[in-house]
């Protein structure tokens, strides 16, 4: 590949989204999004001002999808797409890692250096169009670590249930908290290769077809995350903070992407998980596909825990895909150039 783009460098995050927290409004909130950063997988690209849009790299519906993004982050931006882009590493998309977003904004942040804009990570984040439903995929990009986000006002922000693509004008939701995820806590993924999440139309169809939930399911997430998740980070507790991410699977707005007849496969997955004894907790990522679980990686290697889990699927499922381990993200995206690394210009950092 050319060298000519070696100037600069991006590599962001995924993110893992553990549930929506209140899809019923009653309060005059909706949304609430609960959530880390992954280190792998995670994007990756050289970038140098060019003469025009080209994108280098990966395969060719990989490089038509960045082209497409670069354009439209031209367009909020409104300079020139004119940049060459070489990928090194990409997000799986539609497995409910995040990859649309972490795409959106690295595009928006490439242009942004480029063009000398100096703009925000903040401000980038408010034009991207992203964040419409759950902040957790802009927070991840910005900060890492576990983030809960409070949703959208119904009086001022958005009075509707609708995925981020159907309620692009609607601004950013307010972080409320941003901890450090336990480096010693190792996360494992499991990606079916030919089931993904929903996406586009069908995602807005589900959403507005499983709306508004009931009021009581929507308290027993918020004790769940108020009263075990939180305490279990902040006490370093691993078998407190598994159950808790079990226990969001069972109510509110993940047990409703559980009963989808078309993840129907992945109940087999979620039982060779809870089948591995090193491996706490269970949960779907967003709108799925990808299963994930979280292990000791003071007591078990990578390797070790991959294998086990390899066996528990191979004796519960027939479904193929990938089974990776990886680490909590907690710098956000990081932005490489000749002269250094760029600093964060976000104007605001989190709580």
């Amino acid at each position: 590949m050319s060298s000519t783009c070696t100037h600069n460098r991006i590599g962001t995050p995924s993110r893992l989204h553990f549930t929506l927290v209140d899809m019923n409004g009653q309060l005059g909130r909706i949304d609430g999004g609960l959530g880390i950063a992954l280190e792998q997988p995670g994007i990756a690209f050289d970038f140098c001002s060019h003469g025009h849009a080209n994108v280098r790299g990966g395969d060719a519906r990989l490089r038509k999808f960045v082209m497409r993004e670069l354009i439209a982050s031209s367009e909020l931006l409104d300079v020139d797409p004119a940049l060459q882009i070489v990928i090194r590493e990409t997000i799986p998309p539609h497995h409910g890692l995040g990859s649309g977003t972490q795409w959106r904004l690295s595009l928006l942040a490439a242009l942004n250096h480029c063009f000398d804009l100096n703009l925000s990570q903040s401000k980038l984040a408010d034009i991207s169009t992203r964040g419409g439903t759950s902040g957790i995929g802009t927070g991840a990009f910005r900060w890492g670590g576990l983030l809960l986000d409070g949703g959208h006002s119904v009086d001022r922000d958005k009075d509707f249930f609708a995925p981020s693509r159907f309620a692009r004008d609607v601004r950013q939701p307010p972080l409320l908290l941003r901890y450090e995820f336990p480096v010693h806590w190792g996360v494992i993924l499991f990606t079916p290769r030919d089931l993904g999440g929903l996406s586009g139309q069908r995602e807005l169809e589900f959403m507005v077809a499983n709306t508004p939930i009931p009021l009581n399911e929507v308290q027993a997430v918020s004790h769940v995350i108020l009263m075990q998740l939180l305490p279990a980070i902040l006490e370093l507790d691993l078998p407190a903070f598994g159950s808790s991410v079990s226990a969001l699977q069972e109510t509110g707005w993940k047990r409703r992407h559980w009963e989808r007849p078309d993840l129907a496969p992945l109940q087999a997955v979620r039982r060779g998980f809870n089948e591995v004894g090193s491996i706490v907790g269970c949960g779907l990522s967003s709108t799925g596909s990808t299963v994930f679980g979280f292990f000791d990686a003071d007591e078990i290697s990578d390797d070790a825990v991959k294998a086990q889990l390899l066996t528990a699927l191979q004796k519960h499922t027939a479904i193929s895909g990938q089974v990776w381990s990886t680490r909590a993200n907690n710098t956000g995206m990081r932005l490489q150039t000749r002269d250094g690394p760029i600093e964060d210009t976000s104007d605001t950092k989190y709580p």
